[in-house]
Order: structure tokens, then C-alpha cells, then sequence
């Protein structure tokens, strides 16, 4: 068995493509550039294809990852190039390395990512920029989430609000660079993050663009790319 982890972009018009419909893009553009796949067995075989945590729809992406299993050998650049050759406008692969015989998924080691938000207040307003550091400086920040039950509960996102790189506000445009909880263990969406910074503020924000610069993975202190760690 060998796996490649792939590297790739999702901007432009693609960034409103679901995860599902991403998948079935991704499945068709390695059979029409010739990959040779591991397929499963049994009734109904699939793709040996696992991806990263999904990306909300309308969320740009410059670092996206999936593994996938080989049926055989096949150079890494080779295999980038067939995939650009084939794939929509918006996707493209930037970067393909083999696994090692021991590593782990993509679901269990990435636990971070880090995003830039753009977005516009309706009035200029000098204050902003101090209650967004006030914001950030709460011991508390809760936000109602639904569990897997549809039961809705009160949970404190500070936690899961990892790092605050850049909180820049120009006229009325606003810049903020976070890197926030990603994973099954603990995930925070950016959206929420911004409805809550918009309640807690009390000032609506138009024209918001979310962009996921990257998925991280975090031991101790310090980040690391899924291409560079495995376990």
C-alpha cells in the first residue's frame, strides 16, 4: 500500500462547492487523469480517498489536504500534474509527498487552522479597534452550539481561540488574522466567531470573507503542516 497526502487550493467559484460535492470532484478528476486508486472491497467499492476537516461552504482555501491510497507506484509530480490537468477552475494541487509505512489520518492529527477575515463597518468608528482587543481579552466568550442530538448548549469558544495574529482596522475595513480550534476534538467555525464578535461589539460587519490560509497541526506550542508531520 502506498499514500500520497495532497496538498491543494480551493478559491474562486469553487469555494461554494459543498465537502460532498467536493469528494465527487475530486474522485472524478483522479479517474479521468489516470490514478491508479485503491478501491475497497465488498458490494459497493470506493475510493481510498480521506480528506482534512471540511470547509464550510463559501470559505476560500489556499491549503486543503487529502490522502490517497494507491493501488501501485506513481511519482508525486506526475500525479500533480495529471490532477491540475483535469480539475475545475478553482481547484488546483500544489503539493503531493508520499507517507511513510506508519502515519496517522489527517482527521487525527489536525487540530488548528488559520484564517484571515476581512469585512466592512457601516460608520467609521475609532473605537472599534479597542473593543475587538477587549473582545479577545475576555476570560469568556459563549455562543450557543447544537451536539449530534440537536440539543442546543452554551459553550465558551475562548479555548478554542488559539491565536490572534493581526486585528488591523483601516477607515472602516477590518483585517483579522486568527488561528483557531479545528478537529474532532474541539472545533470553532469562523462564522460563529464573527456573529459573536458582532453581538459582543455590538457593530454589524458587511461584505465578510472568510479565507483558510492553512490547516495546522499543534503539539505544545509551536505548528506544524500535515506535510511535515504524520503521527
Amino acid at each position: 500500500m502506498s499514500v500520497i497526502r495532497v496538498e491543494f487550493f480551493k478559491q474562486g467559484n469553487a469555494k461554494y462547492i459543498s465537502h460532498l460535492d467536493l469528494i465527487r470532484t475530486i474522485q472524478r478528476a483522479a479517474r479521468r487523469a489516470d490514478i491508479p486508486v485503491e478501491y475497497s472491497r465488498g458490494f459497493n467499492p470506493h475510493s481510498k480517498i480521506s480528506y482534512g476537516p471540511a470547509l464550510s461552504v463559501g470559505v476560500s482555501s489556499s491549503r486543503e489536504y487529502f490522502d490517497i491510497e494507491l493501488d501501485g507506484q506513481m511519482d508525486g509530480h506526475q500525479l500533480v500534474e495529471r490532477l491540475n490537468a483535469v480539475l475545475p477552475a478553482g481547484l488546483g494541487v500544489t503539493a503531493a509527498r508520499y507517507m511513510p509505512d506508519r502515519f496517522s489520518s489527517l482527521a487525527s492529527i489536525i487540530n488548528a487552522a488559520y484564517y484571515t477575515i476581512n469585512g466592512r463597518v457601516g460608520f467609521h468608528d475609532e473605537h472599534l479597534e479597542q473593543r475587538l482587543i477587549c473582545f479577545f481579552s475576555a476570560g469568556s466568550i459563549l455562543i450557543q452550539k447544537t451536539d449530534k442530538k440537536g440539543r442546543q448548549k452554551q459553550v465558551n469558544i475562548v479555548p478554542m481561540i488559539l491565536g490572534v495574529e493581526k486585528k488591523l482596522v483601516q477607515n472602516r475595513e477590518v483585517v483579522l488574522e486568527v488561528i483557531l480550534q479545528t478537529g474532532s476534538k474541539g472545533n470553532l467555525n469562523p462564522a460563529h466567531l464573527m456573529d459573536a464578535i458582532q453581538k459582543e461589539i455590538r457593530t454589524p460587519f458587511r461584505d465578510i470573507r472568510i479565507h483558510r490560509e492553512k490547516l495546522l497541526v499543534k503539539r505544545g506550542e509551536k505548528y506544524f503542516s500535515p506535510m511535515e508531520i504524520f503521527d
